[in-house]
């Protein structure tokens, strides 16, 4: 794939439309100079041939040449030769002539350096136009983009997911620390309040995910960005992943303590009504058969003085009732004190 990358960028530059070297060089001026030419129109202009420092783009072609005194000298044997540097690609060498790529590999090539046995020669030096960069959270460094607009949009992008992934694990943090008693008296709404708001986060958090990959996808395609895109977009993944892995584990957390809180809440309210209903037969029993008893020993009399004294059923439910009469009392008295919250709890 890099081969061929780089015959796509390598062929059109050699075939490219240059103007003629040597009359470039006649307007160079005298002395040695080193000077760059860049193709376009036949008729060499000022801002083709470059005899300074001047700012090219990274895949700008350029033919170097040297001339002495306004004749173009020879690359053929002793006359020069430039050497291979970093920030220079070379696509070509001709007789007069050395045709070269700017790389970008170096933000500045001196190029009159590269000529060997030329230690004071002027001419053409290249400084690189750097691209848009952003200091990236996601990557602890910078992306390049192939535009100021492309930047732009990652920067907004990535400050986005950023506060949605901290909106994300706020959401989280307060699932975690809720407090579930007051929450088991109505679970169901409870409930409801406290995972929709995680559950916004949670789709807020794969929304923006989804763009900012999209725009780490573009630049790393593109190459502009080059491996610092690729580690903004495995941070951005596994930030995702750690988020939702602490988001599953608070909503398990939470909803095993809900149960539980519910579980001490109903055994709470039948402890409380058992012991209600304890208290009550014992409270209420003892002056019902009190009452009971007092009763029979009456009819116990009446047939000893009389043996013809007869009592109905009505008679002895009538004693009956009056213990049970006893324990409704008591048993109403304990309910409207402290067994009505119970009670409502457990219905």
């Amino acid at each position: 794939m890099a081969f061929l990358a780089v015959l796509l960028v390598a062929q059109p530059a050699v075939a490219a439309d240059y103007p003629d070297v040597e009359t470039a060089c006649s307007e160079a001026g005298g002395g040695e100079v080193l000077i760059g030419v860049l193709p376009g129109a036949d008729t060499p202009s000022d801002g083709q041939v470059l005899n300074d420092t001047t700012t090219l783009y990274a895949g700008t072609t350029l033919k170097v040449a040297l001339c002495k005194n306004g004749e173009l000298a020879n690359t053929q044997g002793s006359e020069w030769s430039l050497a291979d540097s970093p920030g220079l690609e070379t696509l070509d060498r001709s007789q007069s002539d050395v045709t070269v790529r700017v790389t970008g590999d170096e933000s500045e090539t001196d190029v009159p350096s590269l000529v060997e046995d030329k230690d004071d020669l002027d001419g053409v030096s290249i400084r690189v136009q750097q691209p848009p960069t952003v200091e990236s959270e996601l990557a602890d460094s910078s992306i390049a983009f192939g535009s100021a607009d492309a930047a732009s949009a990652y920067a907004e992008s990535e400050t986005e997911y950023l506060d949605a992934l901290a909106d994300y694990s706020n959401a989280t943090e307060r699932l975690n620390d809720t407090d579930v008693s007051a929450a088991s008296d109505d679970p169901e709404n409870s409930t409801e309040e406290l995972l929709d708001p995680l559950n916004e986060s949670s789709q807020s958090v794969a929304n923006h995910t989804n763009e900012l990959e999209n725009h780490l996808y573009e630049t790393a395609w593109n190459s502009s960005g080059g491996s610092n895109a690729i580690l903004a977009l495995e941070a951005t993944n596994d930030r995702k992943r750690a988020a939702d892995a602490d988001a599953r584990a608070a909503k398990q957390n939470y909803l095993t303590r809900l149960e539980a809180a519910e579980s001490d809440a109903r055994s709470t309210v039948l402890l409380n009504l058992v012991g209600a209903a304890v208290v009550g037969l014992v409270v209420g029993g003892i002056p019902g058969w009190k009452l009971t008893a007092s009763k029979l020993e009456d009819i116990r009399y009446d047939r000893q003085v009389n043996s013809s004294v007869t009592y109905g059923p009505r008679v002895l439910a009538r004693a009956g009732g009056l213990a049970l009469v006893a324990l409704l009392v008591t048993a109403a008295a304990l309910f409207a004190l402290g067994g009505l919250t119970a009670l409502g709890g457990l219905l």
